[in-house]
């Protein structure tokens, strides 16, 4: 009883923070909104891509973007919190043009996938789409892009994995390694949450967390990106993802504000080519 009434305690706080119910509020704010009609994009993607767990019992949703030119390798995108891939598919969009392909898909209880979020079954859902990734489209080099609350999840799903083939990079952007961590900077934001920050250590848990492990990552080419002024996940915690990785490892640090908006910003050109760059490690 005592933990059920915590839980909806620091629900309701965190609803009523402002800050927190930005994109990497990791307490889920999915949504079944289609935010973009498919058909209405220049490049449209299939959006009935469905693929299911091996044991059938979870049913994801994704949207894959074929590049009109000679394709490179394949971004596996771990989206953001809050919203669908109807919404985010947009931040890595132009990459279409540059000669990727993108397959992003949507965690349990966002968009068209079944299910509810819960760390156990956001991290599950990565393993199925890496897995429905490398299956498809065999032919070609994945790279994985994890964006904010998708970093977390994308980092514990290679962490996890003892078969990396034909995994060639991965992008950490404005991510994090702590759900706990990440909570209780949210907390402290407020006044009127500060004296609730040990409760993100008693209704949450890191065992789906990357956490202390993001150094396995390697030898697996990483690019960590995050803004100085970041308001959602502050940029200790970038550096924290980049601290304890071991090489190979790049750091693209941005000056000024922002969340999420390397490649959207007034500085996505520069930020757009840092990118491209880093991915010729695919080949």
């Amino acid at each position: 009883m005592k933990m059920n009434r915590a839980k909806i305690l620091i629900a309701v706080l965190l609803t009523l923070s402002g800050p927190l119910t930005a994109c990497s509020s990791f307490l889920y704010y999915p949504t079944r909104v289609r935010y973009m009609d498919p058909q209405k994009i220049p490049i449209h993607p299939d959006e009935r891509v469905f693929f299911e767990s091996p044991d059938k019992k979870e049913k994801l949703m994704g949207w894959y973007f074929k590049s009109p030119h000679k394709t490179k390798a394949l971004l596996l995108i771990f989206h953001g919190n809050a919203q669908n891939v109807s919404s985010h598919f947009f931040t890595m969009y132009w990459a279409l043009e540059k000669g990727y392909d993108i397959f992003i898909f949507d965690y349990p209880g966002y968009g068209g996938s079944f299910g509810e979020p819960t760390p156990r079954n956001t991290l599950e859902a990565g393993h199925h789409a890496l897995d429905y990734a490398r299956k498809t489209w065999p032919e070609l080099p994945v790279a994985i892009i994890g964006q904010s609350l998708g970093g977390a999840i994308a980092l514990r799903t290679v962490i996890d994995r003892t078969d990396r083939q034909g995994i060639c990079a991965f992008v950490a952007d404005s991510t994090f390694l702590s759900y706990t961590q990440v909570a209780q900077k949210a907390l402290a934001k407020t006044w009127f949450t500060w004296l609730f920050q040990p409760l993100a250590y008693i209704v949450l848990s890191d065992k789906y967390a990357p956490k202390d492990r993001v150094a396995e990552i390697s030898p697996l080419p990483l690019l960590v990106i995050y803004r100085k002024e970041d308001p959602i996940v502050p940029s200790s915690m970038g550096e924290d993802v980049f601290a304890k990785a071991k090489q190979p490892k790049s750091l693209l640090l941005l000056q000024g504000s922002g969340h999420v908006n390397a490649f959207t910003d007034s500085d996505r050109v520069e930020n757009q080519r840092a990118l491209l760059d880093f991915l010729k490690v695919c080949g």
